[in-house]
């Protein structure tokens, strides 16, 4: 399998913050650790909708997520994803 070039590995990475519900969950999950059925509530979606974008916020390292009990809590990965929000909506407020 060829693997991708930097440009190819980035342009994936915005595709990631391109979705509405994937930026929702992201924004969700600055305050901090949640689970599924927080981010449900918190977002009104359905469960399988939040899955599957938690799951390709997983594949491109954008969330972790860890077991405690029965749940599993989904967290922003790194303070990069924070700062690529943090710095998106800052430059969208700094146009308004």
């Amino acid at each position: 399998m060829k693997s991708n070039t930097p440009i190819e590995d980035i342009q994936q990475l915005f595709k990631i913050f391109s979705d509405k519900t994937r930026l929702k969950i992201i924004d969700a999950l600055m305050d901090g650790p949640l689970c599924v059925q927080s981010l449900v509530k918190q977002l009104n979606l359905n469960q399988s909708a939040i899955s599957h974008q938690l799951k390709l916020l997983r594949e491109q390292n954008v969330v972790t997520f860890e077991r405690i009990g029965k749940r599993i809590y989904y967290s922003l990965k790194d303070a990069h994803v924070i700062k690529i929000y943090k710095m998106a909506r800052d430059h969208i407020n700094e146009c308004d």
